[in-house]
């Protein structure tokens, strides 16, 4: 059974990444800053943003070109580690869209890795590890994105799914 403290760490986190997919998909960049910690280290895979600075100004560049994008951030679940932080566990579904039609979007899914602190009078994310699980759709949206699918996986996967890589890291 949770701990009463996790149940509350777990509804902390869910407003904060909430806050996150918002602030993402207004493109509220200075509301996106504030989610994160001044020296905040996330780990996309192919690249590591060093700093809430450049973290606003790579997602900016990432979804500048974007017509629209929705991100859905679900299961949080969060736990508090003798530290005092709090380690969160997430998944993420995100679509992207550029154009019209089918090969104008793609939709993907990963798993937030986060590490929570206490700042100020809410919470925010210090460290950050994205892990790719699938890929469907235009894939020169994302072109760096690599899922979870092994190539026995990607036969057998429902048409649209793309298997890129065996590394399970990746958005």
């Amino acid at each position: 059974m949770a701990a009463r403290g996790d149940v509350d760490l777990t509804q902390a986190a869910g407003h904060l990444l909430a806050r996150y997919a918002w602030a993402i998909d207004d493109r509220a960049y200075d509301e996106l800053r504030d989610v994160f910690t001044p020296d905040v280290v996330a780990d996309y895979g192919p690249f590591v943003c060093r700093g809430a600075d450049e973290m606003v100004a790579r997602m900016r560049d990432l979804h500048e070109g974007l017509r629209t994008t929705q991100h859905l951030v679900g299961s949080v679940l969060a736990r508090l580690e003798p530290d005092g932080t709090a380690t969160v566990r997430s998944h993420v579904r995100a679509v992207l869209v550029r154009g019209t039609g089918e090969w104008g979007r793609v939709e993907v899914a990963a798993s937030y890795r986060d590490v929570m602190v206490s700042h100020g009078s809410g919470h925010r994310i210090a460290q950050r590890r994205v892990e790719g699980r699938w890929i469907a759709g235009e894939r020169s949206i994302l072109p760096w994105f690599h899922d979870r699918l092994s190539d026995e996986d990607a036969r057998s996967a429902p048409a649209g799914a793309q298997s890129t890589s065996h590394d399970d890291r990746g958005v």
